[in-house]
C-alpha cells in the first residue's frame, strides 16, 4: 500500500510538473504569435510534448489562454496583497511600492502583459477572474479606506478610486511600449527585453505622474513632502 501510495505520489507530481510545462509554454507561444495565430501544435512543440499529451491536460487552446490570463491576474492579488494589506503603511507608501513592484513586472514581462492587457476583456466572465476581481478591488482598495478614516483624503469611493488608480498605473505601462519604446511591438524578435535602467527610468517618470496627477487630487490640506516628492524636480 506505501508503495503505491509513493508511486501515485510521484506519478502526480510528475503530473504537475508536465501541466506546468505546457502552460510555461503557452505563455512564451501566445506572447510571441498572439491568441488568435498561436496554435496548439506550436504549444506541443514548445513543451516538447506530442500533441496528445497535451490533450490530456486541456481540451482546447481557449482553455489554456483562460488560465494564462488567470494567472496573470493572480500575480496582480499577490503584489497587491504585498503592499496594501500593511496598515502601518501610509496611502503613499501603500500606493507608490505597489506602483512599483506592478510596473517592474509588468515592463520585465512586457511581451505576455501586453497581450493580457489587450484580452482581458474578455474573460471577465472566467469563473476563477469573477471570483478574483471583487478581493483585488477591496485589497487595492483598502490603504484608502484608511486614508479616509484619518482625514487624509477627501472622502471619495474608495473601490471607484481604487480601480481608476489602477487603471492609471496599466495606462503607464500601455503608454511605455507604445510612446516610449514603439520598436518593440514591431520587433522581429517579440520577446525582447527591456533592460532594467529603462524600466527603472519609466518606473520613476510614472510615479512622478501618478504623484502629479492622482495624489494631487485626493489628498486634503496641503501638500507635504512625502505626498508630492517629485514636485521639485
Amino acid at each position: 500500500m506505501k508503495t503505491e501510495e509513493l508511486t501515485l505520489t510521484r506519478k502526480e507530481r510528475e503530473r504537475q510538473h508536465k501541466r506546468q510545462d505546457i502552460v510555461e509554454a503557452a505563455r512564451h507561444v501566445f506572447a510571441m504569435r498572439g491568441f488568435a495565430t498561436a496554435t496548439l501544435d506550436e504549444i506541443a512543440e514548445r513543451a516538447e510534448f506530442g500533441k496528445a499529451t497535451l490533450y490530456n491536460y486541456f481540451q482546447s487552446k481557449e482553455e489554456l489562454f483562460e488560465l494564462v490570463i488567470a494567472d496573470a491576474v493572480d500575480e496582480f492579488m499577490e503584489i497587491a496583497t504585498e503592499t496594501c494589506l500593511d496598515e502601518s503603511l501610509s496611502l503613499h507608501e501603500s500606493y507608490t511600492r505597489f506602483t512599483r513592484q506592478l510596473l517592474g513586472h509588468l515592463m520585465a514581462n512586457w511581451s505576455i502583459y501586453g497581450l493580457v492587457m489587450r484580452e482581458l476583456h474578455k474573460m471577465e466572465t472566467n469563473p476563477h477572474i469573477a471570483t478574483l476581481m471583487p478581493e483585488f478591488v477591496i485589497i487595492l482598495a483598502g490603504p484608502l479606506e484608511r486614508a479616509i478614516e484619518k482625514g487624509e483624503v477627501h472622502p471619495l469611493p474608495a473601490p471607484h478610486v481604487a480601480m481608476m488608480f489602477m487603471t492609471m498605473v496599466l495606462s503607464l505601462f500601455k503608454s511605455t511600449l507604445h510612446i516610449q519604446h514603439p520598436e518593440l511591438l514591431t520587433s522581429a524578435d517579440k520577446l525582447a527585453t527591456l533592460d532594467s535602467e529603462v524600466i527603472e527610468a519609466a518606473i520613476e517618470q510614472g510615479l512622478c505622474i501618478l504623484e502629479r496627477t492622482f495624489f494631487q487630487g485626493i489628498y486634503s490640506g496641503e501638500p507635504t513632502e512625502e505626498k508630492h516628492w517629485c514636485l521639485a524636480k
